[in-house]
């Protein structure tokens, strides 16, 4: 049990996001209350394996998708609401195409195929969880612009990672650490 609780975890916030993603087209209360919850499990789930030394690719690889899952929710939401349109949603998607590059020169470098989790990702990634609460209480247009060129400033440091390591370490933490 000890060697899976982190998995554990992280598997309960897939189970939530595709519960959100199948179910709930706006933010409700219980949306927040959903989603809220998944977003604590991507908080712990990674601490509780690096404490119990239970780190694993697998691990990793359902981070990664619970992550994708949980973004897919505050997406969905957005679209549907309206909010997120035009240039504001070309910029996303451009960003995206950003976000996925990184692994597929990755794997062409290194013929490992592995996402970077850099400092600036894991503070973007707390950012757009506010995301939900913004187009609930109102303050969605303005926090998206912020939201945007924190996301697309980490994109483009995760890919210069991939570009300038000499070898995969998916755990580099900044640029600055791949010239040390």
């Amino acid at each position: 049990m000890k060697k899976n609780f982190a998995n554990i975890i992280t598997l309960i916030r897939i189970f939530l996001s595709l519960f959100l993603l199948l179910f709930y087209n706006k933010v409700t209360p219980t949306f927040l209350i959903i989603f809220t919850i998944a977003a604590c499990t991507d908080l712990i789930d990674g601490t509780i394996a690096r404490m119990t030394h239970t780190e694993s690719m697998i691990g990793s690889v359902f981070d990664t998708i619970a992550d994708v899952l949980l973004s897919l929710n505050i997406l969905k939401v957005a679209i549907l609401t309206g909010i997120l349109k035009g240039k504001l949603l070309i910029w996303l998607i451009i960003i995206f195409v950003i976000a996925l590059a990184s692994p597929f020169i990755a794997y062409y470098k290194f013929n490992k195929f592995y996402f970077v989790h850099s400092i600036t990702a894991k503070i973007v990634g707390g950012f757009i969880y506010f995301v939900p609460y913004s187009i609930y209480f109102n303050f969605f247009e303005s926090y998206l612009i912020f939201i945007l060129t924190m996301f697309m400033l980490a994109m483009l440091d995760n890919l210069l990672i991939v570009i300038f390591q000499k070898k995969p370490d998916s755990e580099s933490k900044s640029l600055i650490s791949v010239f040390k």
